[in-house]
Parts: structure tokens; sequence; C-alpha cells
């Protein structure tokens, strides 16, 4: 990764020498062995469309290994990836997702970028589809980490990278990226102000600010704070309608420069797979009116929001 700052790269260095670090997890021992036990595709060709995808050629029982092992790596939350002839049908078409984002027109050419709570890096290998330069994924999740360094086991990609922190416990904060990315994570912040606040500091003058979040119908005013679940996710502590999230942003500083529609979520979208067997959307709206929740809330729409200081 060529003409990146120091303390970032300071950073991918202690995880380049030990790829879970410190980090404390009683699965650590068994991922490990999965991205040791990997076989690799020869002769291979990638491309970063709808598909993440990878084609070359395998030695024996290559890909019988691989998807036995890929499969230990459940759940699979974001995709698809295709690798040879093994599909990874994730519980999100994030593909749909990321139509919505390439609707917006937002330059990713030759930007250094920071995608932060970046699952296992789909999006962040569409974004080498739109010329980044590079690419720096934060994602604490120690099971979407390794999905990553599996899925580049394969693809090998020098100019993406994944770090498994969270960006408020970074020790350092520089200006530093022309275009960050948060996405799916504002929902879940004690205090939405200070992620954006954290975002900020690591954004260069004039960069772009990619949000894209839950938001409710204007009936509620401005915000919702659900008691217990919401659409059986834990910890979503604040809901805002779209008057509620623009005046958020232009609190913090930001100007929008651009912004997509509500999309609600339907179960085409978020499903259960193999490659994520558990319960899914379907069970987070109701039966026989999928406007709401089984909490009985509104249920969720998401909508992109493109800033700049």
């Amino acid at each position: 990764m060529d003409n990146i700052f120091d303390n970032w790269r300071s950073l991918l260095e202690e995880y380049e020498k030990n790829i879970f670090s410190d980090k404390k997890d009683k699965r650590l021992q068994d991922w490990i062995q999965i991205l040791t036990d990997l076989p690799s595709i020869h002769s291979s060709s990638v491309s970063f469309n709808n598909k993440v995808s990878v084609f070359g050629s395998w030695n024996g029982n290559d890909q019988q290994i691989t998807n036995k092992l890929l499969l230990k790596l459940l759940p699979w939350r974001k995709g698809p990836f295709l690798i040879q002839d093994i599909f990874i049908d994730s519980e999100w078409k994030s593909d749909l997702k990321w139509t919505r984002f390439l609707d917006l027109g937002v330059n990713l050419l030759d930007k250094t970028i920071l995608d932060v709570g970046s699952g296992n890096g789909y999006y962040a290998f569409r974004m080498l589809e739109q010329g980044a330069k590079n690419i720096i994924c934060l994602e604490p999740n120690l099971n979407f980490y390794t999905q990553f360094l599996a899925i580049n086991n394969f693809f090998k990609v020098d100019s993406l990278r994944m770090i498994p922190e969270r960006i408020e416990n970074l020790k350092f904060s520089e200006h530093n990226f022309d275009v960050i990315f948060s996405m799916g994570l504002l929902y879940h912040q004690k205090d939405p102000s200070d992620h954006l606040r954290q975002l900020s500091l690591h954004l260069k003058s004039g960069g772009t600010l990619v949000i894209e979040t839950i938001v409710i119908p204007p009936d509620h005013n401005e915000i919702l704070t659900p008691e217990g679940r919401y659409a059986n996710m834990p910890n979503v502590r604040f809901l805002y309608t779209e008057k509620g999230l623009d005046k958020l942003v232009e609190e913090e500083g930001f100007e929008i420069i651009g912004s997509s529609h509500p999309v609600a979520t339907t179960i085409s979208e978020q499903r259960s797979t193999e490659w994520m067997p558990f319960r899914s959307f379907e069970s987070a709206i109701q039966v026989n009116n999928p406007k709401l929740t089984v909490e009985n809330l509104p249920a969720p729409s998401r909508k992109f929001l493109v800033l700049k200081k």
C-alpha cells in the first residue's frame, strides 16, 4: 500500500506481523487454522462487479476444501462473492445497496478511502472497480475480519487492507482521507454526533463523507429511541427521520451535497441463506403488515447522505 500515512502504516504493520495482534477470542486458533488451510487459485483473474469474483484453476479437491472452510466462517452477512464455482450467497444482496450509492455519482477515482465498520469488505472491493487508489477498512468484528482475510487470500489485493479496530479507539487523528464511508453504523451509536466528529477528524479538507443509515417516517418528528430491540436488532439507539438526520449532520458542520431517496428494506434484499442460516429480515417485520416491525415500530428504510465539511 503506497503513500499511506505514518500512523496508519504503523497500525497496518502491527497486523502484518500478527494478524490478530493482542485480540482475544476463543475462536482465534480455529480461524488461524482455516486461513492456513485455504488453498490458492492458480492463474487467477478477478472482477469487482456485482459478484466480487475470482477465477482460475484448482488443484485436485481444492474447491471442496475451500467450500468447507469458508462455511466454517458463518454467518456471511455481506456479499455476494464468487470464488471460482463457489457462490457465497450472503444474507444481504449488498450489490443492490452499492447500485444505489453509484447513482449518487461520487467520484472514487484515485481516492484514498477509509471504510468504517466495513464488515467483510464487500463494499471496499467494489470501490476498487471505481478506481480507488488505497482503501483501509476498520472492522472490529473478528469473524468478519477473518472472512476478509479468507477472501483476500484469493484476490491478493495490496491496495485494500483491513484492521480489526474501532475508529473511536484509535490513538491518533489526522485529516488523511479523501472519502470516508460509514454505512449501517449511525443508528448503533451511543452518541451519533460524536460519531460524525470522529469521522471528521480523519477527513481531508474538502473531503467527502458518505453516510448510509436507517430513516423512519416523518410523523415521528425528528428522532425515535427504541426501547429494547428494533427489527430484532440489538443496540439500535437512535432512529432519525429525514428531517432529524439533516439537522444532525448540519449541526456538526456538514453540508449535504447529495442524497438518495429512502428505500424500504425487503425480504428479497435481506434474507436467510445457506451462508447465513439464522433468522433474518423475515423475522423482523410483521407478517400481515411489512411496514411495521415485530416491535410495532416503523419498518426500516435506508438512505444515503453525501456530505462535505
